[in-house]
């Protein structure tokens, strides 16, 4: 895709200044970028299109994956409120990144930000950081892709979404993505990631009043069977 059709892609979005936004007045990059909005299984950019724009999600969700020559699907990456995702060390993006829900995000213009991080120390860091996210996030999917069993990936996924929330609220889970999301980003079979939910709920472990929704009901349950069986 070249650089006129995704600016095009980002003007045909509800566009906006980043100025006043609340989520983002103690970041070193308030009033940098822009806001744009898409609609749900909306396409933000897709793989191989040039990485002219790094992305802070402010609302909503945002499924970053890679398909495979043979038609298979392997998620990489959920980006939640208050995560980048697009900053890609190539001049072309690695991953193609879709809403999953009504997503708004903001967007940074790439060269702006690599100047502006050459500058501007706050800057620098609070992209480093990210980076530091990133490496870790991956480092442990690995794990969770390699050496986890059924149960322990589902279980862990969980937990990470837990770990991830921003408020002090822990008892509910938002599950923005699908089941076949979760299968596609955990190495498992749609089947395989709902017998594993199934199961937990069995083991009053956890509630699923519906399919965006779960309640953990014993948090200490859930973290042992994160872990390796003995």
């Amino acid at each position: 895709m070249t650089a006129l059709t995704l600016d095009t892609r980002l003007a045909a979005s509800v566009h906006a200044p980043v100025f006043g936004q609340a989520a983002e007045e103690k970041s070193a990059l308030a009033g940098l970028g822009s806001v744009s909005h898409y609609a749900r299984n909306n396409t933000i950019y897709s793989e191989g299109d040039g990485a002219e724009y790094s992305y802070k999600v402010v609302a909503g969700a945002v499924r970053l994956a890679k398909m495979l020559s043979d038609g298979r699907r392997q998620v990489a990456q959920f980006a939640l409120p208050g995560d980048f995702f697009g900053i890609d060390w190539l001049d072309e993006h690695s991953m193609t990144a879709e809403a999953l829900n009504d997503v708004s995000v903001i967007c940074y213009r790439r060269g702006r930000l690599e100047r502006l991080s050459d500058e501007n120390h706050a800057i620098r860091a609070e992209l480093f950081s990210t980076l530091r996210h990133d490496l870790w996030a991956a480092q442990n999917h690995l794990v969770i892709l390699g050496r986890q069993s059924a149960l322990e990936r589902v279980a862990s996924f969980l937990l990470q979404l837990i770990d991830r929330r921003k408020d002090a609220r822990k008892d509910t889970i938002d599950i923005p993505m699908s089941r076949q999301d979760i299968a596609d980003y955990l190495g498992l079979t749609i089947e395989t990631v709902c017998r594993m939910l199934t199961k937990l709920k069995d083991s009053a472990i956890i509630e699923i009043p519906d399919r965006h929704t779960i309640k953990v009901r014993n948090h200490s349950a859930l973290r042992r069977a994160a872990e390796p069986e003995e």
